[in-house]
């Protein structure tokens, strides 16, 4: 079977956590394939070692990488580390949500609308037992998705 072709990554992100999307991904490379964890982190160095890359930033909150499994036949610790960069370039260049604010579609208002009222319902549990932000974050919610539910 030629090297490509199957996909070199196939990405999971069906998972969530409090920062927004906790995704995964495969690297199925023959020799050094791999299973890797990518989320956002704040408060952490930049940081490249065999099994772990956190370098890219938009300001307090960092993208992080961290393999989990190695599931290569040969794996080999310099190509591993390429492949988390190419795995890290295509999710960030497939993730990116480009927003046009000089004219933007209807459709496009609803999915940046999406956006923000799933980053809304994450600030919900970083809220924890502080009732008055709760409740901030619960009106601010149900305004978004009342302008939503206009929109369409």
């Amino acid at each position: 079977m030629a090297k490509r072709e199957i996909p070199l990554f196939v990405f999971d992100t069906t998972r969530d956590h409090n920062l927004g999307e906790c995704d995964f991904v495969a690297c199925t490379d023959v020799d050094n394939a791999f299973v890797a964890k990518i989320d956002l982190v704040t408060d952490q160095d930049n940081v490249i070692t065999d099994t772990l890359r956190i370098v890219r930033n938009n300001g307090p909150i960092k993208l992080r990488i961290e393999i989990k499994r190695i599931t290569g036949k040969n794996p080999d610790n310099a190509a591993i580390r390429t492949l988390m960069k190419k795995a890290e370039d295509l999710y960030c260049e497939r993730t990116q949500s480009h927003v046009n604010i000089d004219k933007p579609s209807k459709a496009e208002m609803l999915k940046f609308l999406d956006v923000l009222i799933s980053g809304n319902k994450h600030n919900i549990a970083q809220a924890g037992s502080n009732t008055d932000e709760r409740k901030v974050i619960l009106t601010s919610l149900a305004m978004l998705e009342a302008i939503r539910d206009e929109l369409r």
